[in-house]
């Protein structure tokens, strides 16, 4: 008896549910509402598709490639200098494109807004206060997160302090792949 309560609970809520939803759609204020949802949701698939298309073949071709020809010192070395103007470019198309294709701009938005309270105050907090923690944590994804982050504006070019930002975040993230794709080598050679 109980799991045929819960079975029209569960029915009914859904219901529920949908009949708001559609309410919701039919309103013209929602619906532009979902438009921009739905167009910001496209854009960050294509920045991320975008970045991925570029960092794929770098980081699981080249890398691997070079590292094995030249060693794991000259090899890194190379692809750190490789790196370097790769992600100069991608940087200089983020800020002439001045779309948000990351999603960076919006959590500086929310690491800067004033109007926080709740679980949003708490998050906004830690982001404020673990610059060095997120420098590191934005290093394994990418130099470029770790410069669009933690640069003052949004798409308004390098400043001296952000091409500090972006040699030191180019080094240890090369670093994490160095030390990556070191053992994933070293690990294929044992089989062989």
């Amino acid at each position: 008896m109980p799991a045929n309560r819960t079975m029209l609970f569960v029915v009914l809520a859904a219901g529920v549910i949908g009949l708001a939803a559609i309410a919701f759609l039919r309103s013209a204020s929602h619906r532009q509402t979902l438009k921009k949802v739905w167009a910001r949701a496209a854009t960050l698939m294509a920045g991320l598709m975008m970045k991925r298309l570029i960092n794929w073949p770098f980081d699981w071709i080249l890398y691997p490639a070079m590292m094995l020809w030249l060693g794991n010192l000259a090899g890194g070395l190379v692809m750190i200098a490789l790196s370097v103007p790769l992600n100069v470019c991608v940087i200089y198309a983020y800020d002439w494109a001045q779309t948000d294709w990351l999603l960076i701009e919006t959590l500086k938005k929310f690491r800067d807004s004033s109007q926080k309270s709740g679980w949003r105050r708490h998050i906004a907090s830690l982001m404020e206060k673990s610059d060095i923690i997120f420098f590191f944590v934005l290093c394994w994804d990418d130099p470029i997160t770790v410069v669009l982050y933690f640069r003052h504006g949004s798409f308004n070019g390098m400043t001296g302090r952000d091409w500090k930002i972006f040699f030191a975040a180019t080094v240890v993230a090369n670093l994490y792949w160095i030390a990556g794709v070191a053992v994933l080598l070293e690990g294929v050679k044992s089989f062989f």
